[in-house]
């Protein structure tokens, strides 16, 4: 996490920072709105030239008790905006960059209600779903990790003709390239395996080959569940041994000679087993049939690096069809090994 590290202690101390991934849409400026001066705001607006918000965590948005706008945020930032606010002391107009940092400051503050603000204003705040594998998200968890209010003041980049500009497009433009970047992706994993320390359910399984701690967790009530079969201490462990699968149902728990899902289990089980410590991510079908083979669906690889940090796991070795996760896991700051 030291790349990471960096960049949250950048951030932390009140430096711009780019979030993207090159498979996003669009890249996002962000800045902790905890502690935002004027001349930051006014960077973000110069940089970015889009539309900058308020990024607000929902317990955030509950406490000052921000209504809905019915709107969502212009520029791809796929948030749901809220009324406008104002701080409700020490600002003249509302519009200058002094008043717009002091009224995200007032919102970032943990002790502020909805007494301290004034709607409508000038600063525009929106809910960020954290669930979500999105720049905005991610900036909200970068909040976190830095140990700041989960409030992000955020900014599209757009060019002149108002079109969203990717990580790629972003990191071309002298200024911005300059900046620290965080991958979306790394963040989202952050985020799961924080969310899964706090709500998953864990217990102990004795099997055939051995004794597992398993833990299971879904993001969504409506997403199926994924759970992780941690064996032995891989916390400990120089490098994990790790088997990714996807649940077949006609395989695994039947047996089925028509695909080779049950024997790759079993396999991999016992190899996790004899190398003394390792985790099995074991993902649930999305939408498949109870008689169809689903093992060529795809497996979350930020929901797997997520998982394997709520078991302690940050070196891996992969087995298998597993394999082919090497580059998204290592996107996501796991340290995979060949």
């Amino acid at each position: 996490m030291s790349g990471l590290t960096a960049v949250a202690e950048r951030f932390a101390g009140g430096e711009l920072v780019l979030i993207g991934d090159e498979g996003d849409p669009r890249a996002l400026l962000a800045a902790a709105a905890e502690g935002v001066q004027p001349e930051r705001l006014a960077q973000l607006h110069e940089l970015g030239r889009g539309m900058v918000v308020l990024g607000l965590a929902g317990v955030i948005a509950e406490r000052l008790a921000l209504p809905d706008a019915g709107a969502k945020a212009r520029a791809g930032l796929d948030m749901s905006l809220t009324t406008p606010i104002d701080a409700a002391a020490g600002i003249s107009g509302g519009w200058s960059p002094h008043d717009r940092a002091l009224t995200m400051r007032v919102a970032a503050d943990p002790e502020a209600g909805p007494q301290d603000l004034r709607v409508p204003g000038h600063v525009h705040p929106a809910r960020v779903d954290e669930r979500r594998a999105n720049p905005a998200a991610a900036a909200i968890e970068l909040a976190r990790l830095s140990e700041l209010e989960p409030a992000v003041a955020l900014g599209a980049i757009v060019d002149r003709a108002g079109t969203p500009a990717t990580l790629r497009e972003a990191r071309k433009d002298h200024a911005l390239g300059r900046l620290p970047v965080v991958s979306t992706a790394e963040l989202h994993s952050y985020s799961i395996s924080r969310r899964a320390g706090e709500l998953a359910v864990s217990c102990e399984l004795p099997t055939r080959h051995g004794l597992f701690r398993v833990i299971g967790y879904r993001s969504a009530e409506d997403d199926p569940v994924t759970v992780a079969l941690v064996h032995g201490e891989p916390t400990a462990a120089t490098c994990a041994l790790v088997h990714a699968h996807v649940g077949c149902l006609v395989g695994d728990a039947f047996g089925s000679l028509l695909c080779d899902c049950r024997r790759e289990l079993d396999a991999a089980t016992a190899a996790i087993v004899r190398h003394g410590a390792g985790v099995i991510i074991y993902a649930q079908p999305a939408g498949s049939a109870l008689t169809a083979c689903a093992r060529d669906q795809r497996i979350d690889a930020a929901l797997a690096a997520g998982l394997l940090r709520t078991a302690g796991v940050n070196r891996v070795r992969l087995s298998g069809r597993a394999g082919s996760l090497s580059d998204e896991l290592r996107g996501c700051g796991l340290d995979v090994q060949a």
